[in-house]
């Protein structure tokens, strides 16, 4: 949302490519576990980039809700 008008299309869109992330990291998990190519470095790797991520996320949805819940999004004068 770099417009920062709070569109549900432009949520949506955030929301798809966030959501192909975490598929995308549990996908690259799973292929080197097939192959018996996961590693103990592997695993760290993994683990801080879906903390990462989900640090992102949440600080996203509390500012999403933050701003909601002020008006920001609406151009109230109390926001």
């Amino acid at each position: 949302m770099t417009n920062g008008a709070g569109d549900p299309d432009d949520l949506s869109a955030l929301l798809g490519e966030r959501l192909t992330r975490y598929v995308d990291l549990w996908r690259s998990a799973s292929a080197k576990l097939s192959t018996d190519d996961y590693h103990a470095d592997d695993l760290v790797d993994d683990w801080f980039r879906w903390i990462g991520m989900l640090v992102r996320d949440a600080t996203a949805t509390v500012t999403i809700i933050a701003r909601g819940a002020s008006g920001a999004d609406r151009g109230d004068p109390a926001g």
